[in-house]
Parts: C-alpha cells; structure tokens; sequence
C-alpha cells in the first residue's frame, strides 16, 4: 500500500495501525521475558542438584572413612547417631581431616561415569569446603553458590594452613558468587603471602629457578623437517616483565611488517617476528624501513595501514607495595589485573636482574579522593589513568574482561557549543567499558548509572527492566 493510499484511509487507520504494533511488541517483550525466565528455573534447578550431589558426596565419604571401627565404638557408647559403614582397605586417604578409604573412589568413579582422579577431586573438593571452609559451604547448601565456583576456591584452599584457609573463607563466603575465577586465586594467594611468608618466598625463590624455554618439534633432529607443515612449537616461563618485554619486541616487529606491507594476521606476523629479532641486524633494518615508509605515507604517496603498531613501545609497571605485609599489586597494560597479589621476593629478584641501561622510575601515588574533569569529549591520560585504577575490569554486569578498555561517558557527552554543561570528561562520568560492552551498552537498550555513595558501584537496568549491581566484589541481581 502506499503511502497516499494509507492517508486516504484516515486517522483511525493510523491509530489501529499503531496500536497493532504496540501489541505486537508487547507479545515479543512477553515471550522473550517467559523465555529467560524459563532458562533461569532450568539453572536454578541444575545448581540444587549439583548442591545436592554435593552433600551425598560427603555423606559417602563419611562412610568410607577407615578410622570407622573407633568411630563405631561412639555410637554403641551412645555418643554419636548415626553409624559409618566400616573401612575394608587399609589405605587412608587424608582429605581435609577426614581419612577415606582410597580404594572405595573406584566404586563413586564407575557411579558417577568418570575417571577415578576426577571422583577423587570431587571427594576433596566437597570435603574442604565442609571441613574447612563452613562459610562458603553453607552458602553452597543455601544454593546461594553455584558449586563450581566453590569447587574452585576449594582446590586452591587445600594446601593452606587452617588460619589462611579460615582467613579466605571468612572474606570471601559472602561475596563469592560474585568473583570471577581470577580474583579467587588472587585472595587465595594473598593469604598465603600473609599466613604463610616462608612459603612464599620458597616459591618465589623456586620460580626463579623454574624459568626456562622448552622447543617442541615432530621427531627427528633439528637439521631434519618439523613436520609436512614445516612449523614448530616453543615456549617458557620467564619473568613477568621479561615476558612482557619479549611480547612487546614481538607485537612492534608485527607492526612493522604491516607497515611494510604485510597483510597477514597480527598473530602470523607476530610468529615471523620470532625469526627476524633472532637477526639483530636484519631487526634494525627493518625498522628502519618500517620508519621510512612511515614518513612516505605523510605526503600521501601511501595508504597508512588500517592498524599500526606500537613502534617504539614503552610499557610502565606501576608496582603497589602493600605498607604492612610482604605483599604488592602489579600493574600494567596487557597483563591481567589477577596477576597480582606479587610476593616483595619476587620483585626484588625482577630489578636486580634489570638489564643495564633500563631505568627504574618512581611515581607519585594517584589519590582516588581527588576528581578531575575536562570539557573535552577525549580523556586526556591522567583521567583514563584515574578510571583504570578505580575500574580494574569492565563493569558491565558479570563481565570480567579486562583488554580494550573503553572509557564511557556514563551519560550522552553533548558538546559545549550545543548546550552541555561543563565538565563532562571526568573520572567520576566516565567508567571502563570493554568494546563488546560498550556497544550493547550504546545501540542495545542497557542503561546504568554510578552510586554516589560509592565511586565505584553501578547501577544496571536492563531493556527487559533487570537491575544490577556492579561493585568491587562483583555483580548482584537486584530485586
């Protein structure tokens, strides 16, 4: 019909046109809403089986426990209720203070469909956090925590000493449906820096010792063929700015090659890298080509290339030494932010083993407390700087991405010429964004703001009307 004809038809037309397509929207918004709920009762459902798989689990090893002759003599005294099945093996396997019978893991294993480690870990794992994390235990009973991030809080907790295991437990039981797998490792290292020093310096001394750079090629010599794709693997274990340095030599070679011409990916020409700064000579020369041509494209007799690399990168590391224990928070670009807690050992050995000529430079600490803003659109350095260390992940709700961050204007940027107000870039309107993130938020309906109360809490409300909250310990759906 056209749009004449449409007019001929008269305003009611129009009106029960409208009101068509109100429907009609109402009818998707219904569906897509008894969808996701219907998604979100089938994991509801999953996460009390798995909890109560959980709690069968630790009954079983209960009954196969091989101290269960002493603990029989309990019961027939009236001292304990319910009596164990007694152990027929004699080898004990200590898993959290509880003795089970190592050979009984066969008969859960062939239940469960698994391999015997597996039921083994499923045993250990239920057993810490019953035994010796009671906390996150009674919020995974409560179904307030999904069972596989208490799994994985539990094998990191296993070698702890009881004060660092109750230590862990006791800050994170509440927040942990909240922590991303990163920030687990990241408490559970910590507390060993603080319970057990000795041990973390015997592990950092031991990292050291551990570094090196293994080569894996197909059989045969290195004088003979890698294999019909002529290809190789290598890698190592090196300290953490070492790494990063090689990384960077690495992604700068890439770019220049692009530069030069080379359309392969980043991380092809990233691999051909390898070669060219193992040529000291070959790698100065082709830098200085990549540099000349560079020149060549500002009077337009070339196309720059659609991504350029950092040339020349310098990359800092800001170091936080924590003031009362052995403990610092390491930080730079590329590298995540749950690398850290980094025993004080480990970077003592990282500057006396800088290579000379590498300067060392100390910066004034950043109060959070303070807040600039500019009237540009762009944050200038410092600010991004400010909302990095507020922000150390992307804040949309349950994401944990750290890599090309965006600062986002939490409300619309309008320019000062069409009436903005003063001051619209700033570390307390701007928040980190992942591209991802950034986009649902700008095309894809998700509003958010920040709480005033706390710098760094957002509030989320999705197009279906969901609300979020987003702070330091992670993301709660709110009611």
């Amino acid at each position: 019909m056209t749009a004449a004809a449409a007019t001929d038809l008269g305003p009611e037309w129009v009106q029960a046109s409208l009101a068509a397509d109100e429907t009609s929207r109402d009818a998707r918004s219904t569906l897509r809403r008894g969808l996701l709920d219907r998604v979100a009762q089938r994991r509801a459902d999953i996460r009390a089986a798995e909890a109560d798989e959980l709690v069968a689990v630790t009954e079983w090893a209960d009954l196969h426990r091989t101290d269960a002759a002493d603990h029989l003599l309990s019961v027939a005294a009236g001292m304990l209720p319910a009596p164990r099945l007694a152990a027929w093996a004699t080898c004990p396997v200590d898993m959290s203070g509880v003795p089970v019978d190592e050979y009984a893991l066969a008969e859960l294993a062939t239940t469960l469909q698994v391999p015997d480690t597996c039921a083994r870990e499923l045993v250990e794992d239920a057993l810490e956090l019953r035994e010796r994390l009671p906390r996150s235990w009674a919020r995974v009973i409560a179904l307030a925590v999904p069972v596989w991030k208490a799994r994985l809080l539990a094998r990191r907790t296993r070698t702890l000493s009881p004060e660092a295991a109750e230590h862990v437990d006791r800050h994170l039981a509440a927040h942990l449906h909240k922590l991303s797998t990163t920030r687990i490792k990241a408490a559970v290292d910590a507390a060993v820096l603080r319970f057990d020093p000795d041990r973390a310096q015997a592990e950092a001394d031991q990292a050291g010792e551990s570094r090196g750079v293994w080569f894996e090629f197909e059989p045969g010599s290195l004088e003979q063929s890698t294999g019909t794709g002529g290809t190789a693997r290598f890698g190592g274990v090196a300290d953490t700015p070492d790494v990063l340095a090689f990384k960077d030599a690495l992604t700068t070679k890439a770019a220049e090659l692009e530069v030069l011409g080379d359309e392969s990916s980043e991380q092809v020409r990233m691999a051909k890298a390898v070669g060219i700064i193992a040529d000291p000579q070959y790698s100065l020369d082709l830098s200085a080509a990549a540099h000349d041509a560079l020149e060549t494209q500002g009077d337009g007799d070339r196309r720059p290339p659609k991504r350029r690399g950092p040339l020349g990168l310098e990359r800092p590391i800001h170091i936080h030494l924590h003031t009362s224990t052995e403990t610092a928070r390491v930080q730079t670009s590329g590298l995540p932010w749950a690398a850290s807690p980094v025993s004080t050992t480990a970077i003592e050995r990282w500057i006396s083993e800088l290579a000379p000529g590498v300067r060392v430079k100390v910066t004034p600490v950043v109060n959070l407390n303070d807040h600039h803003a500019v009237d540009e659109h762009e944050a200038p350095a410092h600010i991004k700087d400010r909302v990095d260390l507020r922000d150390h992940l992307c804040v949309f709700p349950f994401c944990n991405r750290r890599v090309r961050a965006d600062r986002d204007h939490i409300d619309p940027f309008v320019p000062i010429d069409d009436g903005g107000p003063p001051g619209q870039t700033g570390d307390l309107t701007l928040a980190r964004l992942c591209r991802y993130h950034h986009r649902v938020k700008t095309h894809g309906g998700w509003r958010y703001r920040r709480l005033t109360h706390d710098p760094g809490a957002y509030q989320w409300v999705s197009p279906l009307g969901d609300h979020y909250l987003v702070d330091g310990t992670g993301t709660t759906p709110l009611t």
